[in-house]
């Protein structure tokens, strides 16, 4: 098995520049948020996520008491 002698070298043009391309449109200006809708977004969510959380926690432990029991 021979060594790996590393990547190919290829020699380059050293007066090689890459073509520069300036943007001529200017970026868009991005609509405004509605910063308390976000907030009731975001409490919805973390209420959801808490349920959630909180079903698979009691579950987990019916599931122990289950087998503790039995």
């Amino acid at each position: 098995m021979s060594e790996y002698s590393g990547p190919p070298v290829t020699p380059h043009d050293p007066s090689y520049q890459p073509e520069i391309v300036e943007g001529e449109s200017r970026p868009r200006v991005l609509p405004r948020q509605d910063d308390a809708e976000l907030d009731r977004e975001d409490a919805a969510a973390r209420q959801f996520t808490f349920l959630i959380g909180g079903i698979a926690a009691l579950t987990l432990c019916a599931l122990v008491l289950i087998l503790w029991l039995f």
